[in-house]
């Protein structure tokens, strides 16, 4: 997000003046987020803690001071930027500073374990408890949350697809274990990074600084980058795909096509998209060397995808979701479109409509036309899936709404630009940001977003819990935290929603004949679902609540 040319003394002042205002920028940006929540975070051994707005302020004012020294050629046109720089630097720093170190349900607890898995050199995990259970279903009930039983009968397979963990696990070998809760921010920050870079290369840097400001408050965005999740890994590696498309290069070309098919590994039903980015590559003088260069490296990366598959479920074309028909359906179609539309509006806001009509109409035919192409495919085969009633049902499509907004920036550039005065553009600018981020904050706040390292905490507490007060020869049936009590209470687990409540007595006298004591763990509504599947049954065995962390309730079954 720089200049570009030869580097002689000039530049190299210009790079500096540009990192004293990256600078300036996240220090003033800091001193908001200490003054309303501090910084107070734990990751991997390492505090990092501030509540004295006071001192990071002045550190801010000493960078301004310093780089009014080197002279401000305009000064609106610097403070547009600056603000533009402070709105991507505060939303960064809140992601680390909300960073969610933690694993719980399904997503979270499947990529993470599921990395951990293949940090050590096996894409299959054993299932040893379900030598221990006679049901026909038995490495059904020994697969946690996150988990499903391998074809071949060898023991468990990640349910989610498997390109997220490969770089948590990648992630993990570099950086430690508590390195894959980085995945997301990092990805995120790259994301930010190419999103300047293909801006840039449509329009100028005001329009490309300003569209990275933009995504960068996306509220998808913001949720989702500090979370251990597929959605920032997915976002990023289709807006590489398609910056390496509208190059020139063959190498370019053939990196896009690579891009798309990591794309797709990372959740294949972006496998419509990716197939467009060969058709975006198609452009210059060698546009049909590119388009089969392209398509080359996908087809590799779609290669790689079918022999994971194979291995872990059988076929090169299953995946650990089930079928597609239980997933995918026609009559879908018009719900999902109901739900886009109207989370759309209180995900991107007004702004959004005035500014894409305006980039549309203002831009080349390749800068409008390739992020639409890429919204369209990311979001067509979405259109035919489960319906989902809330807003963060599109992050799903939040792979096409980022090179959407690079057009949306132009349009509203555009905008601000109609006075033909610095400082009213300057202040049209602002007042956008303003508008942006307070819609964002407000929706985040209102979802409870900023609270979700707190509301996970569940996950570990009962983990501990767990660990402290049952012999370590325990076994818990679970749902919820299937996954999470193996993480924490180093138990093994076994899902009591598999089990036929005809079997549950012999289940549990299974399991005691194998010297292991026999609790369960109900989070919430679940008491009232596990007391509803055996209540014709329960009565066979001697049920004590014997602890409750939050809403998580503890029972021993004899």
């Amino acid at each position: 997000m720089g200049v570009s040319g030869p580097r002689d003394s000039t530049t190299a002042l210009s790079y500096f003046i540009l990192l004293l205002d990256w600078a300036i920028a996240a220090a003033l940006a800091l001193t908001v987020l200490v003054f309303l929540v501090g910084v107070d975070i734990h990751v991997a051994g390492v505090t990092v803690r501030s509540h004295s707005a006071i001192r990071v302020l002045a550190g801010g004012v000493a960078l301004v001071l310093v780089r009014w020294q080197f002279g401000i050629v305009s000064y609106p046109k610097w403070i547009m930027r600056l603000a533009m720089l402070i709105a991507i630097c505060g939303s960064v720093e809140s992601w680390f500073r909300f960073l969610l170190a933690s694993v719980g349900g399904a997503d979270s607890y499947g990529y993470v374990s599921a990395s951990r898995m293949i940090a050590g050199g096996r894409l299959i995990e054993a299932a040893p408890i379900a030598e221990w259970i006679s049901a026909a279903n038995r490495l059904a009930i020994a697969s946690p949350l996150g988990w499903t039983p391998a074809p071949d009968g060898a023991g468990i397979a990640p349910t989610f697809p498997i390109g997220t963990s490969l770089v948590m696990a990648l992630f993990t070998l570099v950086g430690g274990a508590d390195a894959v809760y980085f995945v997301a921010p990092i990805t995120g920050l790259i994301t930010l990074c190419l999103v300047y870079r293909l801006a840039r290369t449509w329009y100028d840097a005001e329009s490309a600084l300003f569209a990275t400001a933009l995504v960068a408050w996306n509220p998808l965005v913001v949720g989702y980058a500090k979370q251990p999740m597929s959605d920032m890994l997915a976002t990023m590696w289709v807006t590489l795909a398609l910056l390496l498309a509208v190059r020139s290069s063959r190498e370019s070309a053939f990196g896009a096509g690579l891009a798309a098919g990591a794309a797709v590994i990372t959740r294949p039903a972006l496998l419509v998209a990716a197939a467009a980015i060969p058709f975006a590559a198609h452009r210059g003088e060698s546009a049909r060397q590119r388009y089969g260069i392209a398509s080359t490296g996908l087809a590799l990366m779609l290669s790689i995808l079918m022999v994971i598959q194979n291995h872990l479920f059988g076929s090169p074309f299953s995946t650990g979701y089930g079928s597609g028909a239980a997933l995918f359906s026609w009559s879908h179609a018009g719900t999902n479109l109901r739900i886009f539309t109207r989370h759309g509006w209180e995900v991107l806001g007004p702004l959004f409509i005035p500014g894409l009509i305006i980039g549309v109409f203002a831009a080349r035919p390749e800068s409008r036309g390739k992020p639409l192409l890429i919204l369209a495919t990311v979001t067509l085969p979405y259109l035919f899936y489960l319906p989902f009633d809330h807003w963060e049902t599109l992050r799903f499509l939040l792979p096409g709404l980022v090179p959407l907004t690079i057009v949306v920036a132009d349009g509203l550039i555009h905008i601000a630009r109609l006075p033909r005065k610095p400082a009213v553009t300057a202040a049209v600018v602002m007042a956008f940001l303003a508008i942006v981020a307070g819609r964002s904050e407000i929706l985040l706040r209102a979802s409870s977003v900023w609270d979700i390292a707190s509301l996970e905490a569940r996950y570990p507490l009962a983990g501990e819990w767990i660990n402290v007060n049952t012999p370590t020869t325990s076994v818990v049936m679970a749902n919820q935290h299937s996954g999470s009590l193996r993480w924490y209470g180093k138990r093994q687990t076994i899902r009591w929603d598999f089990i036929a409540p005809d079997q549950l007595v012999t289940m549990v006298r299974e399991l005691q004949s194998h010297g292991a004591t026999v609790y369960v763990a109900l989070e919430g509504d679940e008491v009232a679902m596990f007391d509803q599947r055996f209540a014709g049954v329960i009565d066979g065995l001697q049920v004590d609540p014997v602890g409750r962390v939050r809403n998580v309730s503890f029972l021993r079954l004899r």
